[in-house]
């Protein structure tokens, strides 16, 4: 089958959804090209916060080969907000001549040009979203926006709607004013073949930072900015019994935007000198397998992230916000209110204080991840 996968923006080296569908298309004998614009997505703070890792922004169009499927590159007209209007689409999928299109967001230009190119061309059209209610733009121009854009017919032409978690249908309902009916729940997954706990990887990592087997890590991966607030971490460490504090180190895997500096600045410092703070900076996706095989908890006290997957691929007990159900459901994690630090310190109460506690959830996560969330089993229910 020949699939094109569309996204404004795609970043291999972060990993995301849209690549490891692609490659997993491309793994099983899909002929699979990804059609983007000729940028990486306008992260907050870019310079600071994942330039380090990705370089410019802008990297021009082209083709280029990547883990067994093509990207191509488009030259934008405009840019809006995080909607591009790429030039040349209809010309580049008139010349793949795809039998599936997958379409990675609703609300975007690139959903309304499929949806007109399906009536001539006849392919399959797929369209998934990922907004939480968090993401929704408010105000006059988020109601102008939501009144303005054509979702009924986009809704018409795709074949299927997709929705990557429980929070994501509710806005596609609310908002898009799309049918409860229409919309399909597909996770998003993780790569169980390459992140699975490592003991090596672990006393590796741990040897290198100084850190020692008794240490209780939590770890949190991720951009360290406002909207996703790791510093609620440290508040609620603050409020744990001083008895664990010399054996705590707290890991933030990720780059710091600057306006958020002085925030988690502050709140390491009100912590007791006795708890461990490493900060390692943006990595590869490639690199988290060494960065969770060497945690003890994973925390992420605001939003959703893909992150939360590949640490219960790799044995890790999570930490997240209670909108996100489907995260938790074989009991491997435990879910909390977004902004209740009292909760999120009983839990991490509850984690750090009893490691039988850790060692069944991560159990049980790793088990879930791998009969449920492999990117192998979600890519087939993409094609089926």
């Amino acid at each position: 089958m020949k699939i094109l996968h569309v996204i404004d923006y795609i970043q291999p080296a972060l990993g995301y959804q849209e690549y490891f569908l692609a490659r997993e298309h491309s793994r099983q004998g899909h002929d699979v090209q990804v059609a983007a614009s000729d940028r990486y997505f306008p992260f907050p703070d870019y310079s600071n916060t994942v330039e380090p890792l990705l370089g410019p922004r802008i990297i021009g169009k082209g083709i280029s080969e990547c883990d067994g499927f093509k990207i191509k590159r488009h030259a934008i007209r405009f840019e809006f907000g995080t909607k591009t209007w790429m030039l040349g689409l209809e010309t580049t999928v008139r010349g793949f001549s795809p039998d599936l299109v997958i379409c990675h967001g609703v609300p975007t230009f690139n959903a309304v040009r499929l949806a007109r190119l399906k009536q001539t061309l006849g392919f399959k059209l797929v369209i998934d979203d990922h907004t939480h209610l968090s993401e929704v733009r408010r105000g006059l121009v988020g109601y102008l926006g939501f009144k303005v854009f054509p979702f009924r017919f986009v809704q018409k032409h795709a074949d299927r709607i997709i929705a990557i978690a429980d929070e994501c249908i509710k806005v596609m309902v609310q908002f898009y004013k799309i049918p409860r009916e229409r919309i399909e729940m597909i996770s998003l997954g993780a790569d169980v073949d390459r992140l699975r706990h490592s003991d090596e990887k672990r006393k590796q990592f741990r040897e290198a930072h100084g850190l020692s087997p008794e240490h209780i890590v939590v770890v949190y991966t991720g951009k360290l900015t406002s909207k996703k607030g790791p510093h609620q971490i440290c508040e609620a460490v603050a409020n744990l019994n001083p008895e664990c504090f010399s054996k705590l180190a707290l890991l933030f895997v990720g780059n710091t935007e600057k306006q958020y500096e002085a925030t988690l600045g502050a709140c390491v410092d009100r912590l007791d000198p006795s708890v461990r703070v490493i900060q390692t900076g943006a990595v590869p996706n490639t690199e988290l397998v060494s960065i969770y095989s060497a945690s003890d908890i994973a925390v992420w006290p605001r939003q959703a992230s893909m992150s939360m997957l590949e640490a219960m691929s790799c044995g890790l007990p999570i930490i997240c916000c209670d909108y996100l159900k489907e995260r938790c459901k074989n009991d491997n994690g435990i879910l909390i209110e977004e902004d209740n630090i009292a909760q999120l310190t009983e839990a991490l109460s509850r984690l750090v204080f009893a490691p039988e506690v850790r060692s069944r959830m991560g159990e049980r996560g790793r088990k879930f991840v791998t009969s449920e969330l492999s990117w192998s089993e979600i890519a087939k229910r993409f094609t089926t």
